[in-house]
């Protein structure tokens, strides 16, 4: 499943798109799987240029963490 996001963290608007894989639940066979966030385009304060490649990945960790919070 694709969302749109919109994060404020330390001031600065992060806004863009992930692909959230759900949780899946235990079985006989296989484990409990959480839910996996990807963060595949990624803003800064409204600009039009994807800043994926240059952010540092503590904040995509940290804005992939918060939206599978929300799941």
């Amino acid at each position: 499943m694709n969302i749109y996001f919109d994060e404020i963290i330390e001031g600065f608007r992060f806004t863009g798109n992930a692909e959230i894989e759900p949780a899946e639940p235990a079985t006989d066979i296989d484990p409990a799987w959480p839910a996996l966030v990807t963060v595949y385009a990624l803003h800064i304060d409204g600009s039009h240029k994807d800043c994926l490649e240059i952010i540092n990945p503590a904040i995509v960790q940290r804005i992939e963490k918060m939206i599978a919070e929300d799941v």
